[in-house]
């Protein structure tokens, strides 16, 4: 997480424990910071947050770049249709996690506008042979309206880029194959990472993108790879 001023770290060091108050607009940053004393927080604060099952909680197998996503994956759009990710067998699938309630610009919204920038440049060249989902894991608030809601300011075009929820065990099974790992900090607030994946039309994953640094650019450029190879 950036800092407004970089000489508020300067001093720190490894394992310090810390208080900071984060500003969040149209970016998000750390505007203020001290250090505390080590009996402030707990040894363990981790054990104070509601855990997310994914890889390492359910046994999944984290998939890695060649392996083939199971096609029985289900999950539900935004229309509260069930889907299984198999169904995209034949197209290219470019796939992302979010949670509509996110507070952090650069992590959910993000995803959800460089897609939203990615859209037309993948509609525009392969029609509704390339795809983007977005899956949330935050299932119990996320329901297919809510989704339906947040599509909306995003896209007017659904027939090429979905929103999805599901049960929560098919949801744990997705978060766990694609390394995505979120803990309930709140009622509301997620503490999450980030991952985006490609998927060919074989089924196989191309390529992972772990973080919110690539581009709209790069996701177009390695599908236009795919294709060719296809």
């Amino acid at each position: 997480m950036p800092v407004a001023d970089s000489s508020m770290t300067a001093p720190l060091e490894k394992g310090d424990a810390v208080q900071f108050r984060l500003a969040v607009g149209d970016s998000a940053s750390i505007i203020a910071l001290r250090t505390l004393p080590d009996t402030a927080v707990a040894r363990n604060p981790a054990r104070t947050t509601t855990p997310i099952k994914s890889a390492a909680d359910g046994g999944t197998q984290m998939l890695q770049q060649g392996d083939r996503v199971p096609a029985g994956l289900t999950l539900t759009n935004q229309a509260g249709e069930s889907f299984r990710i198999g169904d995209y067998r034949g197209q290219t699938l470019v796939l992302t996690f979010i949670y509509t309630r996110c507070p952090l610009p650069t992590y959910c919204p993000l995803m959800s506008k460089q897609f939203a920038a990615l859209q037309p440049q993948l509609r525009e060249r392969y029609g509704e042979e390339a795809q983007l989902l977005s899956i949330s894991f935050d299932p119990a608030y996320d329901t297919p309206q809510v989704l339906r809601e947040y599509a909306s300011k995003y896209t007017d075009r659904l027939d090429t880029w979905t929103f999805a929820t599901g049960d929560s065990s098919q949801v744990e099974r997705a978060t766990g194959l694609f390394g995505v790992h979120a803990q309930k900090t709140g009622s509301e607030e997620i503490t999450h990472n980030l991952t985006t994946a490609l998927i060919g039309s074989e089924g196989h994953v191309r390529r992972l993108w772990r973080g919110n640094d690539w581009t709209p650019e790069d996701v177009r450029q390695a599908v236009a790879q795919v294709a060719e190879a296809s």
